[in-house]
């Protein structure tokens, strides 16, 4: 079993998002720590996104189905339909575990990165906004965005600390006695997905309560007695949410021959906006568009899954490889295992909810997010994509079964 691949992080940089998404992150980050954002133990763009995405990487491993994962690319479902054969039940998944598998992959850990992708692209936007609120007179000149990780919120009973909100607007002073205080003046929260207004205030409202409790500010601790809630007049706090926009990637793509064989290129999506959308729509209540869409931080959160999946595989198989693929290297082995078992995890489905996510991902993992994603029939369903339906799409807009990319 492999205990800690966070080092994979360092292995790579802003092109493992494509390269628009990745360009507009370095730049954000850069901005953000020109004009003195805080992050935790990081003081250039390059470390902050890789320390993000040590973060994602931490929390699959730690999470209870990690190890499972693990032996989903090891050993995976058994590879036909029908009863696993006595004497390979104990080297095959389970139809329950390969499951629980897909279900982890799909949610937890798509969502793992892509929030964590959209987090580093609140930062710019937020700055901005504090620095406009700054130039108005509503925040002093010494308030700061703290970003991530950099605050910590006191637990409600015991010792220790718990992630609080995405960012933290804090102003440090000292009290006459000289005892350092710190006033919370803004708070975000961060959304990978179109959101309620209703739910976002339940969890503005949250963090403001809770940070009563005590922070830990840059590894220094605040006692609930040296925290402030609000500033100015009327003791507000700034209240951020941030959403992606809600644009479609395109569905256009185009085959192109070389000496290797045909080449599925994919339109890129473009963004319809060059900036963020900064909106206040209450007092103290402010909203943030990204311009980049919800489709598009989940393409990249694709591919960011596939990049952690066959980098996993490859360890597995970095000293030996199975029977069969003895030419491979341990790469090839990697990226071989992810399709075989993700192929083979549509054989083992036992209800449509299991099959329909399983059938996104070893599409998306062929075809991109943008085809193999939505690739439906007639009634909306998934189903199985292949180099012959495009080609009839390309044709007649449709297979002749009637499957289109929605």
């Amino acid at each position: 079993m492999i205990n800690d691949s966070r080092p994979l992080a360092e292995t790579v940089g802003f092109e493992l998002l494509g390269h628009a998404l990745g360009k507009n992150v370095e730049s954000a980050l850069k901005a953000a720590l020109q004009d003195s954002a805080v992050f935790e133990n990081a003081y250039d763009s390059l470390t902050i996104f890789r320390q993000a995405l040590a973060v994602s990487i931490r929390s699959i491993e730690s999470h209870p189905r990690g190890r499972l994962f693990q032996k989903f690319l090891r050993e995976g479902p058994y590879e036909d339909s029908g009863e696993i054969p006595v004497n390979l039940v104990d080297n095959r998944l389970s139809d329950a575990d390969t499951a629980a598998t897909i279900t982890f992959i799909f949610s937890y850990m798509v969502n793992s990165f892509k929030g964590a992708v959209t987090e580093l692209l609140a930062a710019k936007p937020c700055l901005n906004l504090m620095k406009k609120l700054q130039k108005e007179g509503r925040l002093p000149p010494n308030a700061r965005l703290y970003v991530g990780d950099s605050v910590a919120i006191r637990k409600a009973s015991g010792k220790g600390f718990l992630k609080g909100a995405d960012q933290h607007i804090l102003i440090k002073e000292k009290r006459p006695d000289g005892a350092s205080t710190i006033t919370v003046a803004g708070l975000t929260e961060v959304k990978s997905y179109i959101q309620s207004e209703s739910r976002l205030r339940e969890q503005l409202d949250r963090h403001s309560l809770r940070v009563k409790r005590g922070l830990q500010v840059s590894g220094i601790n605040y006692s609930a007695d040296k925290v402030n809630v609000g500033y100015g007049r009327d003791r507000g706090v700034v209240r951020i949410a941030v959403l992606p926009s809600d644009w479609k990637l395109s569905r256009s793509f185009r085959f192109e021959d070389s000496e290797n064989g045909r080449l599925l290129h994919v339109d890129p999506g473009v963004t319809p906006r060059k900036e963020d959308e900064i909106k206040q729509i209450d007092n103290n209540e402010w909203r943030i568009t990204l311009r980049w869409s919800k489709e598009t931080l989940t393409e990249a959160a694709y591919e960011m899954t596939f990049w952690y999946m066959e980098k996993i595989g490859e360890v597995i198989y970095s000293k030996s490889v199975p029977k069969g693929w003895e030419e491979m290297t341990p790469a090839e082995a990697g990226r071989n295992a992810v399709k075989m078992m993700l192929y083979y995890a549509i054989l083992r489905c036992r209800t449509l909810r299991e099959e329909q996510r399983a059938i996104a991902l070893y599409n998306s993992y062929c075809f991109g997010y943008a085809l193999g994603m939505n690739f439906r029939n007639a009634e909306g369903r998934r189903e199985m994509l292949w180099t012959e339906d495009l080609d009839e799409i390309l044709t007649a807009g449709k297979t002749k079964h009637g499957c289109i990319l929605r």
